[in-house]
């Protein structure tokens, strides 16, 4: 077996001694080839056009933004003519990013070392898993896209960690404090337009909305953040939004969606705000004015309307078979 590992050195937990508690056990199932990134970009860039004729997994050693990368880069900008599953190299990924929500979510532990063991025994039993993926404008995703408010909080992040500073779940805490600050006065009002395996959906107007295409939708630090419980990896997208954030209350149901402040949620009846649609094929979110957007953790830019869609049976992913939730 003959894997290509690439690596981003800007990870928050990879360091030499972690490279090597990586590579030694996946020596025992696969040949390696190891390249580092370089820049943004980098990994989709050196996977683009790849094949399994080229090599049968590429091993992510990144965050989600690296498994982007990398999904991108594989299935190239037009769907209908992608390769099929079984063309593509399988993915395997090291969790070595901030939140690791797509390697979490496929029942991977968040230790890389502890990682990198599981995936030798995965590829040693040649077990993996056929995944759907989303795709919001011209960009797949593996794990999430958001529209207005989360995306001004993930703006912030990046802000804050271009200037050094960690992802902490309390400066999570901080920015989304923030990002509510300056939305409430004039909150989005976005609306959504979704087909689901239970007919069509409609509604509007919303102020925070997210869709994820995992269950759970992201990571405070070790604690799982579930806004769709009925969602499965192997399903279409979920779609969870809260109908106003007004008040104590909207900043407490935000802090919520976070996964911060579970014991403070309850009494103010934050489920009385929510609303969840699952198994989403085809969806479209639109604002009447630009709202920052994201995808998988990423700053994407600003837009008034949102194309969303599901892909079934896109790319096989080292995994365990029978890990539908964490």
């Amino acid at each position: 077996m003959r894997s290509l590992m690439l690596s981003n050195p800007n990870s928050t937990t990879l360091t030499p001694q972690v490279t090597r508690q990586v590579v030694e056990p996946l020596l025992e199932a696969t040949e390696l080839v190891s390249v580092f990134t370089q820049y943004a970009g980098h990994a989709e860039d050196i996977c683009r056009g790849l094949t399994r004729d080229d090599v049968d997994v590429i091993v992510i050693v990144g965050g989600d933004g690296t498994v982007n990368e990398v999904i991108n880069g594989l299935l190239g900008a037009d769907p209908g003519y992608r390769p099929a599953p079984g063309q593509l190299p399988r993915i395997a990924v090291v969790p070595t990013g901030s939140a690791n929500v797509f390697a979490r979510a496929l029942g991977l532990p968040n230790d890389p070392a502890e990682a990198a063991a599981q995936l030798r025994d995965l590829l040693l039993s040649d077990t993996y898993r056929r995944l759907p993926l989303g795709r919001v404008e011209d960009r797949w995703f593996c794990v999430n896209a958001g529209f207005g408010l989360d995306a001004n909080a993930i703006s912030l992040m990046e802000e804050l960690r271009d200037a050094g500073k960690s992802a902490t779940p309390w400066r999570y805490a901080m920015v989304t404090a923030t990002a509510w600050q300056r939305l409430r006065r004039n909150p989005p009002a976005i609306t959504y337009s979704a087909e689901s395996a239970e007919g069509p959906r409609t509604g509007g107007e919303v102020p925070f909305l997210i869709v994820s295409n995992t269950n759970p939708w992201t990571y405070a630090g070790p604690v799982a953040v579930v806004t769709n419980p009925e969602q499965k990896l192997d399903a279409g997208l979920s779609l969870y939004a809260l109908r106003d954030i007004e008040g104590p209350g909207g900043l407490v149901a935000l802090l919520h969606a976070m996964g911060i402040g579970a014991r403070l949620w309850r009494p103010l009846r934050v489920d009385l705000r929510e609303i969840r649609v699952d198994d989403i094929s085809e969806l479209t979110l639109t604002s009447p004015r630009p709202l920052k957007w994201q995808v998988d953790g990423e700053s994407a830019g600003k837009t008034k309307r949102l194309e969303l869609r599901s892909y079934t049976d896109v790319i096989d992913v080292v995994s365990s078979v029978d890990k539908e939730k964490v």
